[in-house]
């Protein structure tokens, strides 16, 4: 079978071999027009990929002779892959180098012996859906994000204490629930950093907090086990608007379909337009 014209000429090279911010502005050109914007200089990818395990001798900037084509980024945990960004340079979308791309990857997994990888896409990206459904993913759940616009906070009846967000995620590893999204698990929130915040409400319930320009991201929530179904979930949201109510606050499209899902409907937030589907490909 003859290569299709796109594809001739097509060469990758790892990440490694590239300097942070060569990297980042590679990811910045794949993707313009996303979905939601993008823009990473060297600090913030590092700052971003350092705690997905992004591994860089897996990952992937792609070529046709010496322009840019695209990204695979890959992070790895154990014998687990996950694509953690994949994007194409405008000029080269809609010709099938996306499967050539993703296949690689595919590929070099399972050279490597990993069982199985994840991804993470958009409900509404349809086309990328089914490219990854023909590469053998199926979808696992779907995770809903949320927002809370500015309004007159509800006194909060405790104060929001800081703590360490390294003491946050030994919670999360503790008590958090079994196979969160790879964005939610401990190993990643072990690595957060300023300006992300973490704070705990007594003994009962922690939260990690992200202060933008224009909003808080809320990054993780968490009741003690033997502290739920006892109005702690609904006083820690109450203080966070309490502390960060002047401003909207954004919890991304990672919330599992499960008590946290109900909490913050509860507590009035509105679910995001968009969401994403988790989805896996068994590498066995």
């Amino acid at each position: 079978m003859s290569t299709p014209v796109a594809a001739r000429n097509l060469t990758a090279r790892p990440v490694l071999e590239f300097p942070s911010a060569q990297v980042a502005e590679a990811m910045n050109r794949s993707f313009e027009e996303y979905f939601v914007p993008m823009h990473f200089d060297a600090a913030s990818f590092e700052r971003r990929f350092r705690g997905e395990h992004l591994d860089p001798a897996a990952s992937r900037l792609w070529f046709q002779g010496e322009a840019l084509v695209g990204v695979v980024f890959i992070s790895r945990r154990g014998w687990q892959s996950r694509v953690a960004a994949m994007g194409l340079v405008r000029e080269f979308r809609h010709q099938g180098l996306g499967k050539i791309m993703l296949q690689t990857a595919l590929e070099e997994a399972r050279a490597r012996g990993d069982q199985s990888m994840l991804l993470e896409v958009f409900t509404v990206n349809e086309p990328a859906i089914r490219l990854y459904e023909r590469l053998g993913f199926v979808r696992i759940r779907e995770l809903p994000g949320f927002r809370r616009e500015v309004s007159a906070p509800t006194p909060a009846s405790e104060k929001l204490i800081e703590i360490d967000p390294l003491q946050l995620a030994q919670q999360v590893q503790v008590h958090g629930d079994a196979n969160l999204p790879w964005m939610l698990a401990p190993e990643t929130l072990a690595a957060v950093t300023r300006p992300s915040r973490a704070f705990r409400l007594l003994e009962h319930a922690y939260a990690l907090v992200r202060p933008e320009a224009d909003k808080a991201v809320v990054l993780c929530l968490l009741v003690a086990p033997a502290s739920r179904r006892q109005g702690w979930g609904t006083r820690l949201v109450r203080a966070l608007e309490a502390d960060f109510g002047n401003q909207p606050l954004v919890f991304p499209p990672l919330v599992p379909q499960a008590a946290g899902t109900a909490l913050l409907e509860s507590c009035g937030w509105q679910r995001a337009p968009l969401a994403l589907y988790e989805m896996s490909c068994s590498l066995n």
